[in-house]
């Protein structure tokens, strides 16, 4: 059996509550399927609890974490203990941001306490771990705005490029047009979307909520 088959032997598992199988929790587990991040709960020996599909996908894509007989592991052993001190500290009602993955692979994880008491103990010692941001939901999120705001293809470009950092002559060069074409779409586009400036505009568009894809290709649910 391959770690993926053995990650989703036990996702399958999962209690049904975490699984949307009751009325209310099932809402819950809905809403947490819509956010643009990953997120797993846990115990203080890193038994799996509940990860919502995106939690699922960065668990069985083995980047950072993965299972071990139901257990949330790091990828590379020597990370482990970091790992296992984040979460006992989680119990203790402190919080944790780790650097976790082989080079060029690393992504930060955030270990959260979760029921903090009110003598700052977690009851039960669970932690929520949350992955970092999808690169493509960053896109669709883009794409839903260009759409909300009636821009055509070619202001959607441009739009793109300036939220990559790029400058108008630079977008000018890489599709093909002459800059004063660029200069005339971005003024189409501050107009349509009510901003006065580039930095307005890509401010706007940074502090957008993330939009998840309809359909996601979790590990499983």
């Amino acid at each position: 059996m391959t770690p993926a088959d053995r990650t989703a032997e036990v996702l399958a598992s999962l209690p049904p509550v975490a699984r949307g199988g009751v009325d209310e929790a099932g809402l819950y587990v809905r809403m947490l399927d819509e956010i643009d991040y990953g997120v797993a709960l846990v115990g203080a020996s890193g038994q799996l609890r509940y990860a919502n599909q995106l939690g699922q996908r960065a668990l069985g894509s083995m980047a950072t974490l993965c299972l071990a007989e139901g257990l949330v592991q790091t990828v590379l052993d020597d990370e482990q203990p970091l790992l296992r001190h984040a979460l006992i500290e989680a119990s203790r009602g402190l919080r944790r941001l780790l650097t976790l993955g082989p080079a060029g692979r690393r992504a930060s994880i955030a270990i959260v306490p979760v029921h903090v008491a009110a003598d700052g103990t977690a009851e039960e010692g669970l932690a929520m771990l949350m992955f970092g941001k999808q690169p493509a939901s960053e896109t669709l999120t883009l794409d839903f705005f260009a759409r909300t705001h009636r821009l055509t293809t070619a202001e959607a470009s441009v739009l793109h490029g300036l939220c990559a950092g790029e400058r108008p002559k630079e977008i000018a060069k890489k599709v093909g047009v002459a800059i004063s074409t660029v200069r005339t779409q971005i003024g189409s586009i501050r107009i349509k979307t009510q901003t006065g400036s580039i930095r307005e505009l890509v401010n706007r568009v940074a502090a957008l909520p993330p939009i998840t894809p309809a359909m996601k290709s979790a590990v499983c649910h």
